[in-house]
């Protein structure tokens, strides 16, 4: 590859991860703002004697039919979180469509989003970054080889966006996507540089602070270290009971004919609005519920009860098919994990010194690591995230052991399962007119 074509690759980088920058604030932004709104207003229109839930319900289930209805209708491969379309796109077993994937990922996304369904903007930020590649790719005019690249580049760069984690955006991009990424020095600068261009772009629009604010915890003391083993152990437990779980769920839902999911769809809409209501933190992303506990520090028995509702809530919500993802959840989910065993611990091992915070934050990155099979790319995300550089070992220590138990269950990374899915769904479409 020539100078000046190589010089063009990184401008157009550079431009991508600008692009997506912007786009990654202003979807939080916009999210952030209609919800505040949608809570406005239905606490406004209770004056006139309609019980706020009701309100609250009607809303979300609007909001909710309109965006699974601009999937059904408009972009099927909008549907949930949109990491498995990228690596199908990059094995070329997936068609890109940026022109009608983008409105509707991004309209479709800030509506289930901002009504409190319980799914994240990460993955769909993700599927996005990837198609604003594509579209750069097919403004400059350039080969498919590249366009790969820039594809790649653009997704990593969606998540560095919405999670502020530059090196795990990186990280994600070959760790998750090794199979589909063709590696080279110069894909994998692409691929830094607009990971970098994005973080940037997003830190003037929404600031330099981390995506989860806590306490910085000094670096543990060894013995303890088999604490987050055991942590380990459990929550690749949870991980391997979540994805069995969400593939049971969106099997069973694919058996259903249009009219049933879309009563299903309005059902759990309904559900989500009215725990708007009267328990906000059992629904939404997940950011809130994860600074309340850290605050809060609950019981046990809280921490379970909440970690049940929102764990049936994930599956329900994302099986929907509304624009929406499963990293936001994950992360809240491996939260509470991670303060129900320092309660356990602390239990059976009195005064125990080590803070409930460092559980959390291990728990976030072996829930992750544990369901998407990406171990590096979990420890370094909740350590960028919570900007707790003293935890690398801890957290190390429980998401390798998470990814082990994985492993040894024989249990895909989540996103390759929802690929196959959609694969095996094409092919029974395909069938009947090729018979």
């Amino acid at each position: 590859m020539n100078k000046s074509k190589l010089l063009n690759l990184y401008l157009i980088a550079l431009l991508l991860g600008g692009l997506i920058g912007m786009l990654g604030s202003c979807f939080k932004l916009l999210i952030d703002y209609l919800s505040d709104g949608l809570s406005h207003t239905a606490s406004a229109v209770s004056i006139y004697g309609i019980p706020e839930f009701i309100i609250s319900s009607a809303i979300t289930v609007v909001f909710v039919v309109i965006a699974w209805w601009m999937v059904v209708k408009i972009a099927p491969e909008a549907s949930g979180s949109g990491v498995q379309e990228i690596e199908g796109i990059l094995l070329h077993k997936r068609y890109v469509n940026w022109r009608r994937l983008l409105p509707v990922k991004f309209i479709g996304g800030i509506f289930a989003i901002s009504a409190k369904m319980v799914v994240g903007r990460e993955g769909p930020m993700i599927q996005m970054g990837g198609n604003c590649g594509e579209m750069l790719g097919e403004w400059f005019n350039i080969t498919r080889y590249r366009r790969d690249t820039l594809i790649a580049a653009g997704a990593a760069a969606g998540l560095a966006t919405a999670f502020n984690a530059p090196i795990a955006g990186i990280l994600f991009m070959i760790e998750e996507m090794r199979a589909q990424f063709n590696f080279s020095f110069t894909n994998f600068k692409t691929v830094a540089i607009t990971c970098v261009a994005a973080t940037i772009a997003m830190r003037i629009c929404l600031g330099a602070g981390p995506a989860i604010p806590m306490a910085v915890f000094s670096t543990p003391d060894l013995p303890s270290l088999s604490l987050f083993f055991v942590l380990g152990l459990i929550v690749g437990l949870t991980g391997l009971v979540f994805n069995r779980g969400l593939m049971a769920c969106l099997a069973l839902k694919d058996k259903w004919s249009f009219k049933k999911q879309a009563y299903y769809v309005a059902g759990i809409a309904a559900l989500a609005g009215l725990l708007v209501v009267f328990r906000p933190y059992w629904v939404g992303g997940g950011y809130d519920i994860i600074e309340q506990s850290l605050t809060l520090l609950p019981n046990a028995k809280t921490l379970l009860l909440v970690f049940t509702i929102r764990f049936c809530m994930t599956l329900l919500c994302y099986t929907t098919g509304v624009p929406g993802g499963i990293f936001a959840p994950m992360l809240a989910l491996g939260t509470l994990i991670g303060l129900f065993c320092y309660d356990v611990f602390n239990f059976f091992i009195f005064d125990l010194t080590i803070h409930p915070g460092m559980f959390a934050v291990a728990g976030m990155g072996a829930l992750f690591s544990a369901v998407v099979r990406a171990p590096m790319t979990g420890i370094v995300l909740v350590v960028e995230m919570t900007q707790n550089y003293n935890l690398i070992l801890p957290v190390m220590v429980s998401c390798l052991t998470a990814t082990t138990v994985m492993q040894f269950a024989r249990n895909e990374p989540i996103y390759t399962q929802l690929l196959q899915r959609t694969l095996r769904a094409e092919e029974v479409v395909a069938s009947p007119a090729v018979t």
